[in-house]
């Protein structure tokens, strides 16, 4: 029996997507990488580094995207979805250290899913930024931080969060007792 016209089509289209995954697994990546690396910037008070590093960041997620038009499904690949959520933090964090606030970022950051991923994680960056602070003598950065992780908690609270977010919303209290913990030890020696 002679094959079908349509099963050679399927599978070159699929031969063709498989590429493009691989092609975004990649990029992804790379992404990610860029990502984690302007929050390490960040952590060394390099924001110059990290701007640098988050613009290599957006293009080559403009790169990635590419592959969208042909294969849509690619959009909610597991190595894309992950560096989304580290450009969220590495945005958040970025946000948070130049204005003391959270909110908007990127549009491409802005997913709910990837958004409240990002913003959970962006309290573990938090906590180590309280502690730096604390090392260089500004004490006062430990309260600040803790009043904007609590706000992130709460809000989270309301939002009755379950699966993958609910685990990350999970280490964001655990953020919020270790900075409860480091502002009891500063009240503490303060006495």
């Amino acid at each position: 029996m002679k094959r079908p016209a349509t099963l050679s089509q399927f599978q070159k289209r699929y031969h063709g997507q498989q590429e493009a995954r691989r092609g975004l697994i990649g990029t992804s990546n790379e992404a990610l990488s860029k990502s984690k690396r302007a929050i390490f910037a960040l952590h060394r008070d390099d924001p110059k580094a990290a701007a640098d590093l988050l613009v290599q960041a957006e293009k080559l997620f403009t790169k990635a995207e590419r592959s969208f038009k042909k294969f849509p499904a690619l959009r909610y690949e597991g190595a894309y979805k992950a560096a989304l959520e580290e450009y969220a933090e590495a945005l958040l964090f970025e946000q948070y250290l130049r204005t003391g606030k959270l909110g908007k970022i990127h549009e491409r950051a802005m997913d709910p899913y990837v958004y409240l991923a990002g913003l959970t994680d962006t309290t573990g960056e938090m906590v180590r930024y309280a502690v730096r602070q604390v090392t260089l003598g500004n004490m006062k950065a430990v309260g600040e931080v803790y009043d904007a992780v609590e706000m992130v908690v709460e809000y989270l609270l309301d939002m009755d969060l379950t699966g993958y977010l609910r685990t990350k919303f999970d280490q964001a209290k655990k953020n919020l007792r270790r900075l409860e913990g480091m502002t009891y030890d500063l009240a503490i020696r303060d006495k």
